[in-house]
């Protein structure tokens, strides 16, 4: 049903961003005047060619773009003025915005130099001082942090910077879990989403391991299949099909090259991030909710609690969806209750499992058992007054 819903949702955007690009005279020429909702069109479409398997067309909206590109980056700082130079959240969507430029360049098979030059430009763009970083956690402004640090890790990423990647990526969805505890909506679906497949990636070169070798191609397919909102997944896909190609060499591969038998860099462990307490973290409560069914609803407890039961879940390996309720409940997405109610029964029926652990799968038990009973889903939200 979803794959039809986006099949569908791609179809209008594919109908609107041709009727528009044919109307502005921009569709087969780049125009004079450059207009937002072109350049948005461009990329819209070069994607959904790409998914469409239509190379051809998308490589020619990549190329439109990267017109515009030439145009408009002949520097690093070229769109910002002399004030925004110094505001990092300027600087950190700057250097989105280069990416998705070398990204264009990339796939349109233009100057690869340019591609470099703008994906060194991102990475600068996105490198956040220590002095930033300590105001950010002071003010609650995690999602910043992890912006930064994802699209300076993607921006290395593609300069072959593997182990400093790897040391940020690694941390932008600690600091996206922290900005969801703090209370408010988690809109950055698609950066929380992107490391399942960065992450893998960089770990594979570091390391070209036979072991190593399916998790980074299964993480490209976690990634884009984490992603449920129409628009999230569009965008997603621009993503998905750029390291696709990228790193080709990876994807394809049937299995890791016979000289890798012992890693020319060494995977640093993950850095332990220390933040201070919030007022969110012991009040309130997540609430476990039979979305659209009977309306069940269970108090599971603070946030520190869901999050260090998740913890715990994962400690004891082969459930996959009881270790991605953290992730469902910082993207606000929604559950079949099919596969959580198999885990949860599961994890039950150990032996020794410890009282704590036990009540609250229960919770979630009687709640995905309603959501089944009722033809639902279940979701989790945070309610601050419980």
């Amino acid at each position: 049903m979803s794959n039809n819903k986006f099949s569908d949702f791609i179809k209008n955007e594919l109908k609107y961003c041709e009727k528009y690009l044919h109307d502005k005279d921009a569709y087969d020429k780049f125009p004079e005047k450059i207009e937002n909702g072109i350049l948005d069109c461009y990329e819209k479409l070069a994607t959904i060619y790409a998914y469409s398997g239509d190379k051809k067309k998308s490589t020619k909206m990549f190329h439109h773009l990267t017109i515009f590109g030439y145009r408009l980056y002949t520097s690093r700082f070229a769109t910002l003025s002399e004030e925004g130079k110094k505001k990092p959240r300027l600087l950190i969507q700057q250097g989105m915005w280069q990416l998705r430029e070398g990204i264009a360049f990339n796939l349109s098979k233009t100057d690869p130099q340019k591609a470099r030059q703008l994906f060194e430009w991102a990475a600068e763009s996105c490198l956040l001082s220590e002095d930033f970083i300590a105001a950010a956690i002071k003010y609650g402004n995690f999602d910043d942090i992890a912006a930064g640090h994802l699209w300076r890790g993607y921006a290395l990423l593609n300069l072959s910077k593997y182990e400093e990647a790897h040391e940020l990526l690694t941390q932008v969805i600690l600091y996206l879990n922290k900005y969801k505890k703090s209370g408010v909506e988690m809109w950055r679906k698609v950066e929380y989403a992107l490391p399942k497949a960065l992450v893998p990636l960089c770990e594979y070169k570091l390391n070209p391991t036979q072991e190593n070798l399916p998790k980074a191609k299964a993480g490209i397919e976690e990634y884009i299949k984490s992603l449920r909102a129409n628009k999230d997944k569009l965008e997603g896909y621009l993503y998905y099909f750029h390291l696709k190609e990228t790193f080709a060499d990876v994807y394809t591969a049937e299995k890791a090259p016979e000289l890798a038998k012992v890693p020319s860099k060494i995977k640093k462990p993950a850095k332990k991030l220390e933040f201070p307490p919030t007022e969110y973290d012991t009040k309130g409560s997540v609430m476990i909710f039979d979305r659209e069914g009977s309306g069940s609803l269970e108090a599971f407890g603070t946030q520190n609690e869901f999050e260090a039961y998740v913890e715990k879940v994962k400690t004891l390996g082969n459930f996959p969806v009881l270790s991605s309720l953290m992730e469902l409940y910082a993207t606000e997405g929604l559950q079949e209750p099919e596969p959580l109610i198999e885990e949860c029964e599961r994890l039950l029926s150990r032996p020794n499992v410890e009282p704590e652990m036990k009540e609250k799968t229960k919770l979630i038990l009687t709640v995905a058992k309603d959501a089944l009973e009722a033809g639902s889903t279940v979701m989790l939200y945070f309610d601050p007054e419980v």
